[in-house]
């Protein structure tokens, strides 16, 4: 990678900045001159408390979140260099690519990407995310839609109870109520009956209802409500009187279609007679005289065979004598249709006249106006009387059109305006008769409203309630609806989510082959894919959240956190390329059975990390001294491996150079892993504490007493440690018989033996507990982190007392510049 040195920004620890190299300056022997080994691993010691989270924390949001307040811990990258044989450090910004290459193991990682809960089947589910913002926005939702689900159910439940038909006080029963009192006798049912005429009561129809709804009786009154009835009893009676009469219909005014002029024109033509001779001038002169019809009878006569008189002179004729005759009357018969004599005819006969007709006198319009339907039949007599006059002359013409009618003296007109003057008189008698039935209907609308007021008067305190209830009614829907309005967006999210979660994929099969490997057995812990999530199966069982152990988690946490930097990558491309791995604390004491399983595959990951790119770093912080020894192994081990590779020609890295140091409150020493967890360390260690007072200098450089260091918080575990090696190795009894031995207590010169008898073993060294199970463990938690900075103090120089009173060579042989006189004075405190 581009740098090689991180520096970490402590706030809240003693040292403002904890500097991690990955390199060691070495000089050649030779030559003097200088130059960079880069160190590849670098394993941190340091007990609860001095500062291993806040530096994982640090490269963690400057990898990730990439926004760092003053008050938050962060990082920066370095890169370091010779440079004239002088060395040189400048910043190295990590860019966007470098900084989505550092992988952070810690508790905020577990918090972030590992969930662990119930379904609702309650078995154990496992939620491993990429984003776990997308989880949180989930699971914030579906928070969401449950409070909304519960407004609805609960918006509905109150809507429903208000509906229910044993609800009294709903619209639909205070509705049926008020429809049971407008059917009552004499109430508004009944009296529109009256109104209407009708056989029974007026129906209350939901128009009817709502007629009576929309009155507005605003300000009325007792007496407003007597005057309102009154008059509606008026119209009753008003009606009533009406009713015993029957309404005429409407007199229809004849129409003349006759046309005289035309009529009187054709009686006026005048037909020529042709010219004849001898009986030809006779007959046709008879026709002319007797008509067309007479001619045609003789015809007929004379035309029969019996026939042998003439029927005129009664004398004998022949059948010549009638043939000829026949003969000629057919010749003035066709010299009559040659003179246009039979389209006169016709024209005479299309000529059509209509009588008017008469009122009968049985109708309720004649006795009614008997004067003025007399007036009527009389003009219609007369221009009827007309019209067959003129009809008389018509058919006498048609008959001898070479005839001319007399003349026929009416005045049409003057007849037919005189029946229309008569039948206007009658229509507006007619008219006059008709108003009283147009005043009904007017009646009976003024009735219906005086009704419509009576009816909401009576029923006021119905309708009042009725309205409040329709109020309630719609704030009970409103709030469904203001209930159910968030829902849809709501579920939106929620499937858009979902779909986002069940794109993300993970790579089941690797961390199922890493719980194979940690478990050494197959079925032992297996993750199976669910519904956007992964369900816990134990020995091929479903389990249950409580029944997953801490260690369990944590090693499904780990195996995820390694299948996370190869997602999206190809298995034979895994870790190739330069990736920056921080691990803090990955085995905890909630792991010990597991222990052998988590180091086995850190062994084999931390193998491909450093075998697969030249480039890659790894930081592995641990509180535990054993798990520190181990790790260091695990570095050991892989480089012997390397060796070995390299040896059979399979070069596969460069030699492998790990730096181990110790932190305590946010400073970082040396370490020797080899040394660390030795004995004299840690007697030195509670030593150099019992040395040290509870004096610190404020910012004005005055001393100032304090009763807390950072010390604290694992001093008490190590003078446990320092007291219960040195029991079993200089004595062979544990911490509780060292002080209930007799003999051993004997060594301890009188004026110390009592105090130190009861004090050391109750203060300090029974009171070892673990805190509650969390996913990251704190094995070092005790007692001790509830005495105060000065009470351990005092505690640890009275162990070293106790020490020096059993062996006082021991302690001058392990403690370099062991201070005789100062511990003389500390065992004033026993006395």
């Amino acid at each position: 990678m581009s740098w090689n040195e991180v520096k970490i920004r402590t706030p809240h620890l003693q040292e403002n900045e904890v500097d991690l190299r990955f390199y060691k300056v070495v000089k050649n022997k030779k030559t003097q001159e200088k130059r960079i080994q880069d160190e590849r691993i670098i394993s941190i010691f340091g007990r609860n408390g001095s500062g291993k989270t806040t530096i994982s924390n640090a490269v963690l949001h400057n990898s990730v979140d990439n926004a760092i307040t003053d008050e938050a811990p962060s990082s920066s990258f370095w890169n370091a260099s010779i440079e004239k044989n002088e060395e040189i450090t400048t910043a190295a910004k990590l860019n966007d690519s470098e900084k989505l290459e550092a992988y952070v193991y810690n508790e905020q990682f577990v918090d972030k990407y590992v969930r662990v809960k119930d379904n609702e089947n309650l078995e154990a589910i496992v939620m491993l995310s990429d984003n776990p913002d997308l989880t949180d926005s989930l699971k914030a939702l579906e928070t969401k839609e449950t409070g909304i689900m519960e407004k609805i159910e609960s918006a509905e439940q109150a809507l429903s109870n208000f509906e229910s038909s044993t609800n009294d006080h709903n619209e639909n029963n205070i509705h049926k109520k008020i429809d049971k009192q407008l059917k009552a006798d004499g109430a508004w049912a009944s009296i529109g009956k009256s109104i209407h005429a009708l056989e029974v009561k007026q129906q209350v129809k939901t128009t009817a209802f709502k007629s009576i709804r929309d009155i507005d009786i605003t300000g009325g009154t007792p007496a407003i409500a007597k005057q309102i009835m009154e008059l509606l009893e008026d119209d009753l009676k008003d009606l009533e009187q009406i009713r015993q009469k029957k309404e005429l219909p409407p007199f229809e005014m004849p129409t003349d279609k006759n046309d005289f002029s035309n009529v009187k024109k054709l009686l006026s033509t005048i037909v020529t007679m042709p010219t004849l001779n001898g009986i030809q001038e006779r007959i046709m002169k008879s026709l002319s005289i007797s008509g067309k019809n007479k001619i045609s009878r003789i015809k007929d006569t004379f035309s029969l065979p019996e026939t042998e008189y003439c029927p005129t002179c009664f004398r004998f004729i022949t059948s010549s004598e009638k043939e000829n005759l026949v003969q000629v009357i057919n010749q003035v018969l066709n010299m009559s249709k040659l003179n246009a004599e039979e389209e006169f005819t016709n024209q005479l006969k299309s000529l059509k006249l209509d009588n008017h007709t008469l009122i009968k006198q049985d109708t309720d319009i004649a006795s009614l106006f008997p004067k003025e339907v007399s007036a009527y039949n009389n003009a219609v007599e007369k221009y009827n009387e007309m019209v067959t006059k003129y009809l008389e002359a018509i058919a006498e013409k048609i008959n001898n059109p070479y005839s001319n009618p007399d003349t026929i003296d009416y005045d049409d007109k003057s007849l037919y305006k005189a029946i229309i003057s008569a039948g206007r008189a009658i229509q507006k008698k007619t008219e006059e008769y008709n108003v009283v039935f147009k005043r009904e209907k007017f009646l009976i609308c003024e009735a219906d409203l005086l009704n419509l007021n009576i009816a909401k008067y009576n029923n006021r305190e119905l309708f009042e309630q009725f309205e409040a209830a329709s109020v309630k009614h719609q704030g009970l829907k409103d709030n469904l609806i203001t209930a159910k309005s968030p829902l849809a967006d709501v579920k939106n999210n929620i499937a858009q989510i979902k779909a986002q979660l069940a794109e993300q994929k993970v790579a089941l099969d690797q961390i199922n082959d890493s719980l194979a490997h940690v478990f050494m057995a197959r079925n032992r812990l297996k993750l199976i894919e669910g519904d956007n999530c992964y369900r816990v199966q134990s020995r091929g069982e479903f389990i249950t959240t409580n029944q997953l152990s801490v260690g369990e988690r944590n090693a499904i946490s780990l195996c995820y956190f390694f299948s996370r930097i190869n997602s999206n990558v190809r298995a034979d491309q895994a870790y190739q390329r330069p990736i920056f791995v921080v691990l803090d604390d990955p085995i905890s004491s909630f792991d010990f059975e597991n222990k052998i399983g988590i180091l086995s595959l850190l062994r084999e990951e931390l193998e491909k990390i450093l075998f697969n790119n030249f480039e890659s770093k790894v930081m592995v912080m641990t509180h535990d001294a054993e798990m520190f020894q181990h790790v260091a192994k695990i570095y050991s081990d892989i480089e012997e491996r390397r060796r070995f590779l390299d040896k059979a020609g399979q070069p596969v890295a460069p030699k492998i150079i790990s730096h181990s140091y110790q932190l305590i409150s946010g400073r970082l020493t040396e370490a020797g892993t080899k040394s660390f967890n030795d004995y004299a360390q840690q007697l030195k260690e509670v030593y150099n504490y019992a040395m040290s007072d509870n004096q610190v200098t404020d910012e004005n450089g005055q001393d100032t007493k304090v009763d807390y260091a950072q010390e604290d918080l694992f001093i008490g575990n190590t003078m446990r440690r320092v007291l219960e090696a040195f029991s079993t190795f200089c004595f062979r009894c544990s911490i509780s018989a060292i002080f209930n031995d007799q003999d051993i207590m004997n060594i301890i010169p009188d004026i110390h033996r009592e105090f130190l008898g009861t004090f050391m073993y109750r203060l300090v060294f029974n009171s070892e507990s673990h805190s509650e199970e969390n996913i990251k463990s704190q094995p070092d938690s005790n007692s001790a982190d509830f005495i105060s900075h000065s009470e351990l103090i005092k505690t640890a120089r009275l162990l070293i007392v106790f020490m020096d009173d059993l062996n006082a060579l021991h302690l001058r042989k392990l403690i370099p510049d062991f201070d005789e006189n100062e511990v003389q004075t500390w065992g004033q405190i026993a006395i």
